[in-house]
């Protein structure tokens, strides 16, 4: 198999974006780009330099649908999600490239056929308080960071955490192995959808990493979302970006430590296909499916 660098990973992913964009425009569903995607669409208009994720976020009720119409529908990539894949051990829906494979030595994804990926994040429905809001994700937070460690082949230093959150982090990693992935998935996603999103006054990235900062008033993230380039294309993101990212990053515009700039990617990627690199690229099928 032939590996993919750096930077044909990136093509792929911003292919991969174009696909999703394309059925979100004609369905209707509104995205933004999120996490260190929108910093980077931002701050660099673009990747930022050493990071290689794309994240976008739709709203659970769009994040469903697009489930729903992937499922139902020719689209030319490969969805991953608990409801295809019952090894798969997350929260969130991955699409995934044809003809292309994954090797990680850090995360379990042993039965998932994972290609080179883009992460879609619902954006949950969390009351109508700010109170009610906090509670709501509060309760899961247990389960949440137990899953996290569950997908761990074993115990591993994180690249980003200060080391003494490490013991808390083994405790977890210990606890995981008595667990069952899909179990807490099912309890989890079912209370995800115990508030339901279109009455509530507070929504959040129930499984984003920056926790009660994540916790959004309704409409702050999706209700207008405006074109902004990334690489060489032009896709989605909220209007409010600027409160957004102030939120949950702080002064984003500011470069972290050059000890802090590294991916946290734990894979390498191939190609299946020795000729998948010259195959039409996801965008280049999206939009022929548009006709």
């Amino acid at each position: 198999m032939k590996e993919i660098d750096s930077e044909e990973l990136k093509r792929i992913e911003v292919d991969l974006l174009s696909a999703v964009d394309a059925i979100c425009r004609q369905n209707g569903y509104k995205y933004s780009l999120y996490a260190g995607t929108l910093i980077g669409a931002v701050r660099h208009q673009g990747f930022i330099p050493w990071d290689d994720d794309v994240d976008i976020v739709l709203t659970r009720p769009d994040y469903d649908a697009f489930i729903d119409y992937c499922m139902n529908n020719e689209v030319p990539f490969n969805l991953v999600c608990s409801r295809t894949e019952p090894n798969y051990g997350y929260l969130f829906a991955k699409v995934c490239a044809k003809n292309t494979i994954i090797q990680d030595n850090v995360i379990d994804i042993d039965g998932v056929d994972l290609g080179v990926y883009i992460d879609l994040w619902p954006l949950d429905g969390l009351g109508d308080t700010r109170k009610k809001a906090v509670k709501t994700y509060r309760s899961t937070l247990f389960k949440r960071e137990l899953l996290v460690a569950a997908n761990w082949r074993g115990f591993h230093r994180s690249k980003t955490r200060p080391w003494y959150v490490e013991p808390v982090r083994l405790a977890f990693y210990i606890m995981s192995r008595f667990c069952s992935r899909q179990k807490l998935i099912a309890s989890l996603e079912k209370k995800f959808r115990k508030t339901p999103y279109d009455t509530s006054e507070y929504d959040g990235v129930i499984i984003g990493s920056y926790l009660e900062k994540e916790i959004f008033r309704k409409g702050e993230m999706l209700d207008e979302v405006i074109p902004a380039k990334f690489e060489d294309r032009e896709f989605f993101i909220t209007a409010n970006y600027d409160s957004i990212l102030t939120q949950v990053y702080g002064d984003y515009m500011q470069l972290p430590p050059e000890a802090k700039q590294v991916s946290r990617h734990s894979f390498k990627a191939y190609y299946t296909d020795t000729e998948a690199s010259e195959e039409p690229s996801a965008e280049g099928e999206a939009e022929l499916s548009k006709g």
